[in-house]
């Protein structure tokens, strides 16, 4: 029997060979009976028997983006496949072609620290959830026989936390883009179609549909899928509500639900934007509010970021790490700079806990902190004299 003491503790060793004959072996330390060890070498000897290869070794980055494209892939948002992509650059860069059961917990360790150098704490834990599913996975198929990220600590950098914090817009920028939306939207899309059937004229002074959008967005705190699955049943004027109920995946061209369930939600928003969306509804006869006159379906997240990046050109604002998720961020700095209650805010952007909430967009713009500095000040002033 494959189990025996080694100093004061038991291990246990399985052997085998693979379908080219070739004698492999899996074995495993540390335990403190002989029964634990006796119970490890019989569950693997079990796994043996039902077919399951421990004796493959594949390349880890291999093996990562398989599981991705097998589990995941097929079921995940168009925004999930994006960041697996993004996920897996790191992945590539450090560990080459090392293969998965090559990889110690030191050596694990050593990469998180190195992602923790470049990467904010929030990003590199969302790497690490996807890198773990795929070793999780790895050890249901046998492959490896223990976690070796048991035990290692993520880390981020906070330098890489401040420069995004810096991109964020002020309240005093927000307002601007806000203005220059409203000043250039046009119930149309400047697709080559449109520009002859309607006589428009080509420049980046002329808005259009996207304009409505990127507007809706600041007023909202709606993803830029929310905004754009958007049917006139979900407005309700009457009680200056609207419905965020679906998402709109601009690959497949249909809506579908939305990111969480805790995303599924109704809104109070300010009056002044039904007017506004009314000039829509008199030109894209669609379902959707920002359907196309020629289409009838909504415009790409890409065309809205385009006409976003106009903008802030045109009002001289940087571009660098700006998109239409940086909207729903102005307004959460919006609403914090008036002092809405945390829990509203949660609420009203769709997250499953209040924690999310905090860890995102806690002192996102300096006005709120330096509002906050003067509350404290005047506080305390007050109790003398």
């Amino acid at each position: 029997m494959g189990v025996f003491k080694r100093g004061k503790t038991w291990t246990a060793r399985v052997f085998w060979r693979d379908q080219h004959k070739k004698r492999h072996s899996a074995s495993q330390g540390g335990f403190k009976t002989k029964k634990e060890a006796s119970d490890w070498f019989n569950n693997k000897n079990a796994e043996l028997n039902k077919g399951i290869n421990i004796g493959n070794n594949p390349e880890f980055v291999s093996y990562f983006w398989k599981n991705y494209e097998v589990f995941h892939k097929p079921h995940c948002r168009y925004e999930t496949r994006r960041s697996y992509h993004t996920a897996r650059i790191p992945l590539e860069e450090y560990w080459g072609d090392t293969k998965i059961k090559d990889i110690t917990p030191t050596m694990w360790q050593a990469f998180l620290n190195k992602l923790g150098k470049h990467y904010a704490k929030s990003s590199v834990n969302n790497f690490y959830k996807k890198y773990h599913s795929a070793i999780k996975m790895a050890m249901q198929e046998g492959i490896i026989v223990s976690d070796f990220t048991y035990g290692t600590k993520i880390t981020g950098s906070t330098a890489r936390t401040r420069k995004d914090k810096v991109e964020f817009p002020s309240l005093a920028h927000t307002k601007d883009i806000l203005n220059k939306l409203i000043e250039r939207r046009s119930p149309y899309l400047m697709s080559a179609k449109e520009i002859t059937t309607y006589g428009r004229k080509v420049g980046k002074d002329k808005g259009n549909i996207c304009d409505y959008v990127l507007a809706l967005q600041i007023l909202t705190g709606a993803r830029i899928g929310e905004a754009l699955a958007l049917r006139w049943e979900d407005l309700h004027p009457d009680n200056n509500t609207i419905d965020i109920h679906h998402s709109y995946n601009t690959d497949t061209r249909k809506i579908g639900p939305t990111k969480t369930p805790t995303s599924y939600r109704t809104i109070v928003i300010s009056p002044q934007i039904f007017p506004l969306l009314d000039e829509l509804k008199e030109h894209n006869n669609s379902e959707y509010v920002f359907g196309s006159p020629t289409t009838g379906k909504p415009p790409s997240s890409n065309a809205t970021g385009d006409e976003l990046k106009r903008v802030l050109e045109l009002l001289k604002l940087p571009t660098s790490g700006f998109t239409t998720h940086t909207l729903r961020h102005a307004h959460a700095a919006i609403l914090l700079h008036k002092k809405v209650d945390w829990y509203y805010i949660m609420q009203r952007l769709g997250h499953s806990s209040l924690n999310t909430t905090l860890n995102i967009y806690g002192y996102l713009i300096d006005e709120t902190k330096e509002i906050d500095e003067q509350l404290a000040i005047d506080s305390f002033t007050k109790m003398f004299g």
